[in-house]
C-alpha cells in the first residue's frame, strides 16, 4: 500500500470525510445512549415505569354490564341468542357520553339522556352512541371470507337474500326485514 498517496494533499477531503462520519457516528451513539431511559426494556420494548402510567388510565371501552344496568331487556334477548357473545359497542359504539348522562339522570331526574344517533356508516366513527340497522354492520361479520371456519354463521350475500326473498335487496336495512339484532332468530 502506498501510504504517500493515502496521506498527499489530493486525499486530504477524503480523511476530512472519514472523519466526519466517525466523529458523527460516534455522536450518534452517545446522543442515543443519553436519551434511552434507564428502565427501557426490562420487560418488553417499552420503558418499564410507563406501566403504571397507563394503568392508571381510564378505559375508553364500556363493558356489557355497564349497558345491561339498565337496558335489562335486551339481556334477555340476548341470552339464548348466538349474538349473546357480539359486545355492545361492536353495534352500537362506545356510548362513554351516554353512560355519564345516564348516570347524571340516575341522580338527578331532570337530566336529559341525549338519543341515540344514526350510524353514519364508519367503522371508525366518532359518534358516542348510535343505532345501526345498516346491513355493513352485519355483513362485517357474516359476509363468507376465505379462512373462515365452516361453524361459523356466514352467508354468501347475494344468495341468501335469493333464497330469502327479500323485497329491496339493495336496501341498507335489507337484514331486518327478517332479522333483529340483539336476537337473530336463526
Amino acid at each position: 500500500m502506498n501510504w504517500k498517496l493515502i496521506f498527499s494533499r489530493n486525499t486530504r477531503h477524503l480523511r476530512i470525510l472519514v472523519l466526519l462520519v466517525v466523529a458523527g457516528g460516534g455522536g450518534a451513539f452517545f446522543v442515543r445512549s443519553q436519551m434511552i431511559p434507564a428502565d427501557y426494556g426490562q420487560n418488553g420494548p417499552y420503558r418499564h415505569a410507563a406501566l403504571a402510567k397507563i394503568e392508571a388510565q381510564p378505559s375508553v371501552l364500556q363493558s356489557d354490564t355497564t349497558c345491561l344496568k339498565c337496558h335489562t331487556n335486551v339481556e334477555e334477548e340476548r341470552s339464548e341468542s348466538p349474538h349473546a357473545a357480539v359486545r355492545c359497542l361492536h353495534c352500537h359504539g362506545n356510548g362513554k357520553q351516554h353512560i355519564v348522562d345516564a348516570t347524571k339522570a340516575g341522580e338527578f331526574p331532570e337530566h336529559s339522556i341525549p338519543p341515540a344517533k344514526k350510524w353514519d356508516g364508519k367503522f371508525r366513527t366518532h359518534t358516542d352512541l348510535f343505532i345501526t340497522h345498516d346491513r355493513a354492520t352485519c355483513l362485517s361479520c357474516h359476509t363468507r371470507v376465505v379462512g373462515m371456519p365452516d361453524s361459523f354463521l356466514s352467508i354468501n350475500v347475494a344468495a341468501h337474500l335469493e333464497e330469502q326473498g327479500a323485497e329491496e335487496i339493495n336496501s341498507k336495512n335489507v337484514c331486518f326485514e327478517c332479522h333483529e339484532g340483539h336476537s337473530p332468530g336463526l
